[in-house]
């Protein structure tokens, strides 16, 4: 054969691969969300569908923007509220807020949570800064090192203490897993069915 055909048929044969590692859609990663929250919190459709439908828009946009990985991102809004973008704790001195449980003691980096914590797009702004913050910390560097699965959920929890919630990173690393399978059938075009 030619070389020019065999390196056609190699394109041809390399194709789907490279497609499938290729990054999603931002409609499909969204509409990928969507479904877990169906699954996870399906009260959220019917109680609050602005939030359901708005919030994994908003993982998507924001998580290009600050080059982050949207599955870390949901994981969080998972891990912390089920999703939901009115959820208050006072268990925290100060108290948390929104999807992402943001509390008070970011209010340096990312203003007062408390101020509309319920928008989506905010919410997850406001967490794409504080996910930034430690993503270029040293902490950061040092659990990397230490071969942390996902440094940047664990630090997440720890806040600024030095020690690490190890419970806590084991339960973001089980989400992280079972959306990582889930991504992987929803895009093979079969039914996902979601673990906690």
């Amino acid at each position: 054969m030619r070389p020019t055909l065999w390196m056609f048929l190699l394109l041809v044969l390399a194709l789907p691969a490279a497609a499938q590692d290729a990054e999603p859609l931002p409609r499909h990663a969204a509409a990928f969300m969507r479904s877990v929250i169906e699954q996870v919190n399906p009260g959220l459709a019917i109680e609050d569908s602005h939030c359901a439908t708005a919030l994994p828009w908003a993982i998507v946009q924001q998580s290009r923007a600050n080059k982050l990985d949207w599955r870390q991102v949901f994981v969080l809004a998972w891990q912390e509220s089920n999703f939901d973008c009115h959820a208050k704790s006072h268990r925290d001195r100060g108290g948390a807020f929104g999807p992402f449980q943001i509390r008070r003691v970011w209010e340096s980096l990312i203003g007062d949570p408390r101020v509309r914590y319920y928008d989506p797009d905010l919410a997850v702004k406001r967490v794409a800064q504080v996910l930034r913050y430690y993503q270029d910390s040293d902490r950061h560097e040092e659990l990397v090192r230490r071969s942390f699965r996902f440094p940047l959920l664990c630090l997440y929890n720890a806040g600024e203490r030095r020690e690490v919630n190890m419970k806590y990173c084991e339960q973001v690393g089980k989400k992280m897993d079972s959306v990582a399978r889930s991504w992987k059938d929803y895009r093979a075009g079969r039914l996902i069915a979601i673990s906690d």
